[in-house]
């Protein structure tokens, strides 16, 4: 009985170390997050990889769940104007971009236009870009209000997911409590959803000249820009378009 109390009392312990270390872990990475910049970058590696070179409308400073797959890439619409960038996750995003893109053959003063917009934007970057820093020390769960934050001479230094503009972060709520003159990230605010999953929203569809607005349920939550998948009230068909405000969606036409 001795020896089978022991070896209940391994695979008890055994099992809690692996819970702990495996069954937990996940939560470890849950403030993680991929800026609009990475995927960017992953945009551009596709279309080079395609034969395109091209501008994504994306903006680097907004964040979005880390992907631990792949972020999936599909061209929408037979072409390279529009892409569908996907990540599976639990939690995951669902987003469609336009690209910009163009052939190498075309591009040559596109880039050279672009290369040089992009060295004179790093230099007034070093030299005279500000960002907002937190006015004073704020906890876990509060609510910041325009008093809370102030602009702060960047001073050379580089940050990612940082904010310029009060109206981006005011009411919005921070998940961690954070100290006097720290810089805001993007990965210290709640998602600011326009559009939560069970939410009764206005399905958008136009077909030519004629807008043919119906009512549903949206069946996840997504930000403004990112696709979204909703359920038609009257018909109960399920349908996927882009949030275009906190209360409508536009659906997706060729």
């Amino acid at each position: 009985m001795r020896f089978s109390s022991l070896e209940v009392k391994k695979t008890i312990i055994y099992a809690l170390v692996s819970v702990t270390f495996f069954g937990f872990q996940p939560l470890l990475f849950a403030d993680e997050m991929i800026s609009g910049a990475d995927l960017k970058k992953q945009v551009n590696s596709f279309l080079t990889a395609k034969g395109f070179m091209g501008d994504p409308a994306i903006s680097e400073v907004r964040m979005f769940p880390n992907c631990a797959s792949d972020v999936q890439i599909t061209p929408m619409f037979g072409g390279m104007k529009t892409l569908k960038l996907h990540c599976s996750d639990p939690g995951g995003f669902k987003i469609a971009i336009r690209t910009n893109a163009v052939r190498p053959s075309n591009s040559a003063g596109y880039l050279q236009n672009k290369h040089a917009s992009e060295h004179i934007e790093q230099g007034d970057n070093n030299e005279t870009a500000k960002f907002l820093v937190l006015s004073r020390s704020v906890q876990k769960g509060e609510i910041l209000s325009d008093e809370d934050v102030l602009l702060k001479s960047a001073g050379g230094k580089t940050f990612s997911g940082y904010f310029t503009k009060e109206s981006d972060v005011v009411g919005r709520k921070l998940k961690r409590a954070l100290s006097v003159n720290q810089v805001l990230l993007s990965r210290h605010l709640e998602i600011n959803w326009a559009i939560e999953k069970g939410q009764k929203i206005l399905i958008q569809s136009n077909a030519g000249p004629v807008s043919v607005v119906s009512a549903g349920i949206a069946r996840n939550s997504a930000q403004v820009g990112e696709l979204l998948e909703a359920e038609n009230q009257m018909s109960g068909t399920i349908v996927e378009g882009i949030v275009v405000s906190n209360k409508k969606i536009r659906i997706l036409t060729k």
